[in-house]
């Protein structure tokens, strides 16, 4: 049975407050941890994890994304001294293989670092952007990595049509974006 909203009379609900029980529409309701509550029961008491500010979504974009591009920088780096290294030599084929598998197992835990990072610095809040936001981050990773292999050292830039551009890694990143979302919801 539909009653009206207590707050707007004329609109007709399904929805109740869960703490006072009173008939709210959709413009009334607050999210709670536990159901939906109307304006003044929603006010009472509203959990530190789901209050969040632009401050929260500035400071977890200020640490999220230079911590992506330090692992960006850390991964050319390293890769670009391995593969310049004159030890591999006779073995730069089988070395090429365990290359791409490390940058495959690279994005995967690259992902979820980053999901990490963001939950740590969010402490822990409940927000539906901030796994948007994680993801991001990952495909900024990403991103990094080619632009650091454009710009930095072009002369390597057919290491990364090797390395990040192939079936293995572009799934190796899909499951990093995934496990970056996913760490935060």
């Amino acid at each position: 049975m539909e009653k009206n909203c207590f707050y707007h009379k004329e609109i007709p609900t399904g929805l109740s407050c869960s703490r006072c029980n009173k008939p709210v529409c959709n413009k009334c309701t607050i999210d709670s941890l536990v159901g939906i509550k109307c304006k003044e029961c929603g006010l009472i008491g509203t959990p530190h994890i789901l209050v969040v500010n632009i401050f929260d979504y500035v400071k977890i974009l200020c640490v999220s994304l230079p911590f992506s591009l330090f692992l960006a920088f850390l991964y050319t780096l390293g890769l670009i001294m391995a593969l310049n290294n004159e030890f591999l030599g006779k073995y730069q084929e089988i070395s090429q293989t365990f290359f791409k598998i490390l940058t495959l197992i690279f994005l995967v835990a690259s992902g979820a670092s980053v999901g990490e990072v963001v939950k740590r610095v969010s402490y822990k809040k409940i927000n539906k952007f901030f796994p948007v936001i994680s993801a991001l981050s990952t495909l900024f990773l990403w991103i990094c990595i080619y632009m650091l292999f454009k710009v930095i050292y072009p002369q390597y830039l057919l290491w990364w049509e090797q390395f990040f551009y192939g079936p293995v890694p572009i799934v190796g990143l899909g499951i990093a974006i995934y496990l970056s979302y996913k760490r935060l919801k």
